[in-house]
């Protein structure tokens, strides 16, 4: 799962029940977990987070990267998986990022057992997808992805002062506690103002899901075979460089096709590990061979197809997700906004739907006392 989930929203790994999950039992986590059934039926987008001591950005320029820091986050032994509030941070740097890498701290930079995490996103706000008015994904990771890197040749374009939303689940250990635990991510950049002797092509993260871009992306897998699909046409014209995927266990394929071609642009089965499990799919770095044309007068279809072998419908239900980057041609994308409805939605299940789902349970915390990492 490793260039698709750099640019796709990341679900729950498909080799573990879902999580007992805990918000943390701060005032502002109540206060932003209670605001969730204040905004039923409010066709306005909720209000983006504020400022919070959960977050700092900090710029490396020596070394051309920024980091994201979110801690210091308290993770009990035996505890249930944590997910702070949704953050948000303005990134202090203007130029073309290449990829990330994180790893789990303490307070004072040692290295933490990279487990602590479960997965983290960020999503840009202030951009639209390409196939959807939703906010656009920048990138997504998890255990089994470290870090991804595109050539120095290709970035995607960061404008100054842009803000993300910084989404994040713990998963701590069932036999050591970490009473102060921080999450880096690093970013390498390429400043616009000094870009070297080759200045970087701007490409652009897309994400397609079989569910639409809005709602619920699993459902459920009864015995038998089975399959889901949703067509769209992208907002531009442009090349996929690199696309990969998501498929739970008893996953047998997904695919992209060109609809209106008869086309099938992509396809891939799942890598499995000894006992059958489905731990990734392959990723394709299309660059090498110029891209993969798609356009906008025409119809796409993001399909998957699972066998369940089970007498009983899987566990971990289904989900068949693509994710990629694009280089698009030399036009203005549409008009962002943010009344539509898919952007208000899908704005309000990333902000909130975590906290609804969340109430009540446990007693883990996140500390918001301090920098540390």
């Amino acid at each position: 799962m490793s260039l698709g989930l750099l640019l796709l929203p990341h679900p729950l790994s498909s080799r573990e029940p879902a999580p007992h999950v805990q918000t943390p039992d701060t005032p502002a986590a109540q206060q932003h977990a209670h605001g969730a059934s204040a905004h039923a039926g409010d066709p306005d987008p909720p209000r983006l987070p504020a400022a919070s001591p959960l977050i700092d950005v900090r710029v490396h320029a020596a070394e051309r990267e920024f980091e994201i820091v979110v801690g210091p986050v308290s993770l009990p032994a035996g505890g249930p998986h944590l997910r702070p509030p949704v953050q948000l941070a303005e990134l202090p740097v203007a130029g073309w990022m290449h990829g990330f890498s994180w790893r789990m701290r303490d307070r004072a930079g040692n290295p933490l057992p990279d487990r602590l995490l479960h997965h983290v996103n960020v999503i840009d706000p202030d951009n639209r997808e390409l196939f959807s008015a939703v906010p656009r994904r920048i990138l997504a990771a998890g255990r089994e992805t470290k870090s991804e890197l595109l050539p120095g040749v290709l970035g995607v374009p960061l404008a100054p002062g842009t803000r993300v939303l910084v989404s994040a689940m713990f998963a701590p250990l069932p036999d050591a506690s970490h009473g102060e635990a921080f999450l880096h991510v690093r970013l390498p950049y390429t400043p616009f103002e000094d870009p070297g002797f080759v200045e970087p092509v701007d490409v652009y993260p897309f994400y397609l899901d079989v569910m639409g871009p809005v709602g619920e992306k699993e459902f459920p897998l009864p015995p038998g075979t089975h399959g889901r699909s949703w067509e769209g046409s992208p907002a531009v014209d442009g090349r996929i460089l690199g696309i990969g995927g998501h498929l739970h266990d008893y996953g047998e394929w997904i695919r992209l096709e060109d609809v209106t071609a008869g086309k099938v642009i992509w396809e891939a089965g799942p890598e499995v590990d000894g006992e059958g499990r489905t731990v990734g799919v392959p990723t394709s770095r299309l660059w090498w061979r110029g891209g993969v044309r798609i356009r906008k007068d025409h119809v796409y279809r993001i399909s998957v197809q699972y066998s369940n072998p089970l007498g009983h419908p899987a566990p971990d239900g289904g989900m068949g997700a693509v994710g990629g980057i694009i280089i698009a041609a030399d036009e203005d994308w549409p008009a962002f906004s943010r009344a539509h409805p898919d952007y208000v939605q899908d704005l309000r299940n990333t902000l909130e739907k975590p906290n609804e789902v969340a109430q009540g349970r446990g007693h883990g915390h996140a500390s918001g006392s301090g920098r540390g990492g």
